[in-house]
């Protein structure tokens, strides 16, 4: 099973207008409004793909009803912790015109370290040794930046796998706990390596210096211009076609999914090629994965 940990969820409105210069004249294209965080997309698309997950974290309010009641119409899952202020709810912009997104999203409320032992206490009561735990997106407020460096040590040897995918000190604090895999974005790969990463060779090196620490495999996800893999054996360049895009929402989480529940009965290559297509897939609003597979190009690049 597949359970992800969303310590700070979100209700995401998705906006999407022709030309953001033009706003105030014109009408919305189109609004959404949906359950949000990195773990809860994570295990939409899991749910989407037939696998079995399992959706856990911190939710409050009306909000985090809101985000539950939609995690139940969507047959997933789930069970959090309860806290006493609200859920946060941000506002995700996509410009059709430049095919750019603007992202403006609360810092979210703020939780206490008795809500954080009794996820403990969940976790360590459900989790079994062949399950893969996915650990996403940022923390509550007043938790301290080695939060899920604590939660990868409290967890790690009861799974088969831990998966993190988080930004800023979360990243560096979390990485110290040696999780299996991490999927940074080239933003916060630059973030963490605190410099400019322009070409695939810097980006791979650094990747490598986090292999070297213990971390199994690093997947960067590099928008437009696909993806690269790292690990110890295998560096691949994945390459993807130009096609029309609806929204960015979630295209780094349908990713990680697609890539985590290919590796099980897949090759690397042909596992990072599916991830690719069921991420082209969620952005584009197609439903043809086989033919976007099919378009995808992976090269070798280790040297």
């Amino acid at each position: 099973m597949f359970i992800t940990i969303t310590l700070n969820p979100a209700i995401d409105s998705l906006i999407s207008v022709e030309k953001l210069e033009d706003y105030k004249d014109d009408k919305l294209s189109h609004k959404q409004k949906i359950a949000g965080g990195k773990g809860i997309n994570i295990s939409k698309i899991l749910k989407q793909l037939d696998q079995k997950t399992f959706a856990t974290g911190f939710l409050g309010g009306a909000n985090g009803k809101f985000i539950e009641k939609e995690l139940s119409r969507l047959h997933i899952d789930h069970q959090f912790i309860h806290i006493n202020n609200e859920t946060r709810e941000n506002i995700k912009v996509y410009e059709k015109s430049t095919q750019k997104s603007y992202e403006f999203n609360e810092d979210g409320p703020t939780c206490d370290m008795d809500h954080f032992n009794q996820l403990i206490v969940l976790l360590k009561s459900m989790i079994k040794p062949k399950d893969v735990v996915i650990i996403s997106g940022s923390a509550p407020l007043d938790f301290k930046v080695d939060i899920y460096k604590i939660l990868i040590k409290e967890i790690k040897h009861l799974v088969s796998k831990i998966v993190l995918d988080t930004s800023k000190a979360w990243l560096k604090e979390g990485l110290e706990a040696t999780p299996d895999l991490i999927k940074p974005n080239l933003d916060e790969l630059k973030f963490y390596a605190q410099k400019e990463l322009k070409e695939d060779e810097q980006i791979i090196n650094e990747a490598l210096k986090i292999c070297r620490s213990g971390v199994k495999e690093v997947l960067v996800s590099l928008g437009k211009n696909g993806s690269l893999y790292v690990s110890k054996n295998y560096v691949y360049k994945v390459i993807v076609p130009d096609i029309k895009v609806y929204h960015t929402t979630g295209a780094g989480d349908a990713l990680l999914a697609g890539f985590i529940s290919s590796q099980e009965d897949q090759s690397l290559e042909d596992a990072l090629t599916r991830a690719t297509a069921i991420s082209l897939a969620h952005i584009s609003k197609r439903d043809d994965i086989d033919y976007l597979q099919s378009l995808i190009k992976i090269k070798d690049m280790k040297v």
